[in-house]
């Protein structure tokens, strides 16, 4: 009984020991962790306060106050975010873990993960602005909540939301890390368990800009494609000079 009883506790604890391992497999949550975010409802659910979203944000990227401090100089008010939505290029630089320039190439509806996000735009990158993990130069997938539902002639339209189409010539600000908080802060316990066991790495649109005849569109305003890679780099340099070494 004794030796049945010592195998039971050695499967228990393989079956632990396989679980958290497999909890590390995506690199956006690795990343997270390392920064030190925590999954805040893993003592049941709480609804977290809009500056408790900001602060929560800063600790999925890394950002200690030195780097809210330097940001804040350059009017980039991470933890105040929520008090305006009228964001530019610096602060969706703020805001991103990744930065593409690039072409729509393909456009899938999988099943995952149903019932909140219903299609997967494919985007081929021509230059990375940012690139915090590290991704070699081929195709991104970003996911929306727009698309059909597998139901017989159903769609889902989310008012507002920015969509992607086959051949857009683009300049996404993208989030990998903020698609987790947002499953983990809208207690979305089973698309929060498929990002963060899942190896590859999906984001979430926070920004869409149109590339056009050599210049750059967003909500009808035209940019200088430099203009915007000067904001870009100015917000990214204080980033890199800010965050503590390892980060």
């Amino acid at each position: 009984m004794k030796y049945i009883t010592e195998i039971l506790a050695v499967c228990l604890f393989t079956v632990l020991f396989v679980a958290g391992a497999v909890a590390q497999v995506n690199p956006v949550y690795q990343r997270m962790l390392k920064n030190g975010w925590r999954y805040p409802f893993g003592n049941g659910f709480r609804k977290l306060a809009p500056a408790q979203l900001d602060a929560e944000a800063c600790s999925s990227m890394g950002y200690d106050d030195t780097t809210v401090a330097n940001l804040r100089k350059l009017n980039v008010d991470i933890l105040g975010r929520w008090k305006t939505h009228d964001w530019d290029e610096k602060m969706w630089t703020a805001l991103s873990d990744c930065i593409v320039t690039g072409t729509v190439s393909r456009i899938e509806h999988p099943s995952w993960p149903r019932p909140w996000f219903h299609t997967v735009a494919y985007v081929q990158v021509e230059q990375f602005l940012r690139n915090d993990y590290g991704l070699p130069k081929g195709e991104v997938a970003v996911v929306e909540v727009s698309g059909p539902t597998g139901r017989s002639g159903e769609r889902v339209i989310n008012i507002g939301e920015d969509t992607l189409s086959v051949g857009e010539h683009v300049l996404l600000f993208l989030g990998a890390s903020s698609l987790i908080t947002f499953a983990s802060d809208n207690n979305m316990r089973d698309l929060y368990n498929h990002l963060i066991n899942d190896p590859m790495i999906s984001f979430e649109l926070l920004a869409k800009y149109d590339i056009k005849s050599g210049a750059v569109f967003f909500k009808g305003r035209k940019e200088s494609p430099s203009n915007v890679q000067e904001d870009v780099t100015t917000i990214l340099n204080v980033i890199d000079r800010s965050l503590p070494t390892g980060k």
